[in-house]
């Protein structure tokens, strides 16, 4: 995959300080900032499918806001053509950071405190690139949430309920109270959980989920909203593989060292100028520094090709393996 070096970044886009955004501040692996950002509301988007969904939701989640939330995107494991977007994004400024690490599982937790660590907004928000939000839909719940100033946590989704026969139920978009809240969408104060920002989120399916708990326990009400986000196709929803993993999985076994070099084809020579996306600085094109045999860790036998390429831009090194066999066992 192109990108930075994973011997050096991390993967992911921060907002500079201040109103510019210099390229330079950008280095394709830099952590979310702990942000002082004006926005009055901030989403953390979590994203873990194709960039169909992730797009759908990005555009119709940045249009239903009017530009008045900053956008936080986590993509875990992105394959590069998501990454090559979210680049663009950020550079663009549409959204505020992005981050492609894969954090090690913690138990369940809704993932919200990495936006909360990034900006000072009032509202905290939380989506899934599995939903589409209306027009409009940022204004319709900060009203709900500046009207009752006990309401703590205010859910956009529904748990998921076998359908039944006949014409479904019209929605009606009005504040429910409810005993336990979906968390795929909500929205939830920055104070209340400040509080609660080091507990577990997300649904435990055993003990409840200790925020809604925790909110219970000071008062607060746990409210639903519903008609503000409808579920994507399930046809564009396929979650993405390791790009490396679904390639080796296709490829010919190697048939040991012998004539293993006349089964590869180099595409990329020194000096070459190949249509890559800088994770940098969004350029259009890498140039090739150098070519260099990878081998079965196994049987120390030939099986591709790992590239090194510079932006002729900005000079960030990117580096790109071309898998062409794999190991037999």
């Amino acid at each position: 995959m192109s990108g930075a070096d994973p011997r050096e970044h991390d993967g992911g886009a921060a907002l500079p300080v201040g109103d510019a955004r210099d390229p330079r501040d950008y280095d394709g692996g830099a952590p979310l900032p702990a942000g002082d950002g004006t926005a009055r509301v901030a989403v953390a988007l979590f994203a873990t499918h194709g960039l169909v969904p992730l797009r759908r939701t990005l555009v119709s989640l940045r249009e239903g806001a009017d530009g008045a939330a900053d956008v936080f995107v986590f993509a875990p494991g992105a394959p590069e053509m998501v990454a090559a977007y979210l680049t663009r994004q950020y550079m663009r400024g549409r959204v505020a950071g992005f981050e492609l690490l894969n954090r090690a599982s913690d138990g369940g937790h809704c993932g919200l405190d990495r936006a909360y660590h990034a900006t000072g907004a009032e509202y905290l928000v939380r989506a899934e690139d599995t939903l589409e939000f209306e027009p409009a839909w940022l204004t319709t719940v900060l009203e709900a949430m500046d009207a009752d100033p006990d309401l703590g946590l205010l859910t956009l989704t529904r748990p998921a309920q076998p359908r039944g026969r006949g014409r479904p139920p019209k929605v009606r978009c009005e504040v429910e109270i409810v005993d336990h809240a979906d968390v795929r969408a909500f929205v939830t104060r920055r104070d209340l959980f400040a509080r609660h920002e080091c507990e577990l989120m997300g649904e435990q399916r055993g003990d409840g989920c200790p925020y809604q708990r925790h909110l219970k326990s000071i008062h607060k009400k746990l409210a639903c909203l519903p008609g503000l986000v409808r579920p994507l196709a399930d046809e564009v929803l396929t979650p993405w593989l390791d790009p490396l993993e679904a390639l080796e999985a296709e490829l010919p076994a190697h048939q040991g060292a012998a004539g293993a070099l006349q089964h590869l084809r180099q595409d990329y020579h020194l000096g070459d100028d190949v249509l890559l996306t800088c994770m940098a600085c969004g350029a259009g094109t890498l140039e090739v520094l150098a070519a260099r045999l990878k081998f079965c860790g196994q049987h120390r036998v030939a099986i591709g090709f790992m590239y090194e390429l510079r932006c002729p831009d900005c000079g960030e090194l990117h580096y790109k393996d071309d898998l062409q066999l794999r190991c037999p066992h």
